[in-house]
């Protein structure tokens, strides 16, 4: 599922497109200011077609301003690889004499061997990860096939150019914050999860994933608010809950409060969370904020 995915990869694809002509419309930018403070908005995609020009001059101009760089979690560090493997080790794995195959059912369990035989992996490694793990797993590979990369994503192309400009790093998260959305997944919840993954990698529509690209690298927000709201509804409650909402809600409290500073940011979460039914940008109006943008 490319939203709900895309809302919860950060943390495991930290391990350049050119800058567009300037014609180019360009991916959605919001605003949010008061006497001394100023805060842009980007909505970022994490993986991305390498040949994708979305870069352009408004949002370059923004991020130049800024004189902090704000991710959903932290930009990996030197300790970054052993920090994400330490907590998969503590909450990746199954208790010992259980399988993955024999958390779900027979039908699920065939169609997870299937899409481990597409997408050219080792069936054994699987057998001992929990739903969450093996889910955020197969995702990346598949996406990794259908040519998108984490390199060309928003997040590894703007934070070398803002480490060029000395720019500040901060995150929304921690890494192990946004990983316990995954893990604290109820059984239930966990298990549909990985079901609604195998459906998506084996349903893949790549027509669909191309607009989606495209409506986010021109900025139509319309054409990504129907999709993302189409996605949600199969993905259900529960997970759009889990993996949007309750962050947005978090991340929508701790805006505010960097607003109250003083000082000029760029923040870049995944589109999810800025459009659509809750999204970021409707808690923060709701608060009384105005927000320049869609």
């Amino acid at each position: 599922m490319r939203a709900l995915f895309s809302a919860l990869l950060a943390a495991a694809v930290w391990t350049l497109a050119a800058c567009a002509p300037a014609a180019q419309r360009e991916p959605a930018l919001w605003r949010i200011a008061d006497g001394d403070s100023e805060i842009w908005l980007f909505g970022s995609v994490h993986m991305l077609p390498a040949d994708l020009a979305w870069r352009g001059p408004r949002v370059d101009a923004a991020l130049a301003s800024a004189e902090e760089f704000v991710t959903e979690t932290d930009m990996p560090g030197p300790n970054s690889a052993s920090e994400y493997t330490a907590y998969v080790q503590a909450h990746g794995f199954l208790p010992a004499g259980q399988t993955l195959s024999s958390q779900l059912s027979p039908a699920e369990a065939a169609q997870l061997a299937r899409v481990i035989r597409t997408l050219n992996l080792d069936p054994v490694q699987f057998q001992q990860q929990r739903p969450w793990y093996a889910a955020i797993q197969l995702s990346f590979q598949d996406q990794t096939r259908s040519g998108q990369s984490a390199e060309a994503g928003v997040e590894n192309v703007l934070a070398a150019e803002a480490t060029r400009q000395g720019k500040r790093f901060s995150s929304l998260e921690t890494l192990d914050q946004q990983l316990d959305v995954l893990s604290g997944l109820t059984p239930e919840v966990e298990r549909h999860f990985l079901a609604v993954t195998l459906n998506e990698i084996e349903q893949q529509d790549t027509a669909t994933v191309a607009e989606m690209d495209r409506a986010w690298a021109r900025g139509d927000t319309a054409t990504l608010k129907r999709l993302f709201a189409e996605q949600w509804r199969e993905s259900g409650d529960a997970l759009h809950e889990a993996i949007i909402l309750n962050r947005n809600r978090a991340w929508a409290g701790e805006i505010e409060r960097r607003l109250h500073g003083s000082g000029r940011i760029f923040i870049a979460v995944g589109a999810a969370h800025l459009i659509g039914d809750g999204s970021v940008v409707d808690l923060l109006r709701a608060r009384g904020i105005e927000v320049e943008g869609p």
